[in-house]
């Protein structure tokens, strides 16, 4: 079983996602320069949104190479000593994620991606080992059994984890996120040329204090997600209601959340003019980005908006009739009343985003039942 979630979103004026040269990031499709926003960019603005955190009322995941310093310090909370702690730290931290030939550091070799409940596994082994008086001659092994089967956190679960230094531990995410297209041509970033004043230099000094300059479009996107349901569980342990409560939180956090880059410069959220939501009870399903091939185009002042939900509406109701081979359910939200060229997108919309989200995770959860 999948669960897809599709949005036509706007954006005003932004720098949403940067490239390494401060540009927003684009894209060539169909011929023409889009602009786009990372998957990377969107999975972290929606595990680090509040959104996401009050829904599921779990610790996300921390991703970090200072692992040892997290293991140590809640070792000194426990009672022990600074050079006792980064000691037993630095020793279970590199059984289980250092490199082979470097099994004790400060630092782990990458990122490792973890709950708060394995770091406070991790601190439980090095107490019990002081208890002991020393650690097992298998600690590797052991760890890596005992962290197999502690518990996850919803994010982890939802976009996996790889850790080429013990892939016992390596976990297949369940969503798949595609990057964020404009639905239409956008050439090249413009650019804000701006200026700051010193507001105590002498006052015969003229000019400004700092020149500056700040890229940044406009556009409006196609976003598109798809979540395993059954590998989401799995990640979970068999958790039903951890695992609804992730994708719930997950929904609200599609809908609501956007990248912060250069907020403070654009205020950069908008609310989508678009959701579309569908469970599929096969793996049949697909990203609907074709639709937008063919750039759409402003007609008549009427913006891009309107046309991209027409475009999205039109290519539903042309691959489905010919593609879909079992039922599904779907859950549209359409806040801006655009008119829908698809008779089942006109019957699926929902009045408010918490009955979009419901009609999903009702059905979800029905199945699993």
């Amino acid at each position: 079983m999948y669960i897809e979630l599709h949005a036509i979103q706007t954006f005003g004026p932004s720098n949403l996602n940067r490239d390494d040269t401060g540009n927003p990031k684009d894209s060539l499709f169909g011929g023409v320069r889009r602009a786009r926003v990372s998957s990377q960019c969107a999975k972290r603005a929606i595990r680090k949104s509040h959104v996401f955190a009050q829904e599921i009322q779990v610790p996300p995941g921390t991703r970090t190479k200072t692992l040892v310093d997290q293991v140590a310090r809640r070792l000194m909370a426990a009672g022990m000593d600074e050079e006792e702690a980064n000691a037993g730290a630095e020793q279970v931290v590199g059984a289980v994620f250092a490199s082979a030939d470097k099994k004790s550091a400060k630092k782990t070799n990458v990122l490792v991606f973890i709950s708060e409940d394995e770091i406070n596994l991790l601190t439980e082994y090095v107490l019990q080992a002081r208890e002991q008086g020393s650690f097992p001659g298998n600690m590797a092994k052991d760890l890596t059994k005992r962290l197999k089967d502690r518990s996850l956190a919803p994010d982890i679960a939802l976009f996996g984890r790889m850790l080429a230094e013990n892939p016992d531990l390596n976990v297949d995410a369940a969503c798949q996120v595609a990057h964020a297209l404009s639905t239409h041509e956008v050439n090249t970033a413009e650019f804000d040329y701006f200026t700051a004043v010193d507001d105590l230099s002498p006052g015969d000094e003229t000019g400004a204090g700092m020149l500056g300059l700040v890229a940044y479009n406009s556009a409006t996107y196609y976003r598109c997600v798809r979540i395993h349901w059954e590998q989401l569980l799995n990640n979970l342990h068999g958790d039903v209601d951890l695992a609804l409560n992730t994708l719930s939180g997950f929904m609200k956090a599609f809908a609501l959340v956007v990248p912060s880059g250069m907020q403070n410069s654009f205020v950069n959220q908008h609310a989508p003019d678009f959701l579309l939501a569908v469970v599929r009870y096969d793996n049949n399903g697909q990203s609907l980005d074709v639709a937008f091939e063919k750039p759409v185009r402003a007609r008549g002042g009427s913006g891009f908006a309107e046309e991209s939900v027409k475009a999205l509406a039109t290519y539903w109701d042309q691959v489905e009739s010919v593609f879909r081979l079992n039922g599904v359910v779907v859950s549209a939200l359409n806040p801006r009343q655009f008119e829908l060229p698809s008779e089942e997108l006109r019957q699926a919309v929902q009045p408010r985003l918490l009955d979009w989200v419901s009609v999903i995770t009702d059905a979800v959860s029905r199945e699993t039942a």
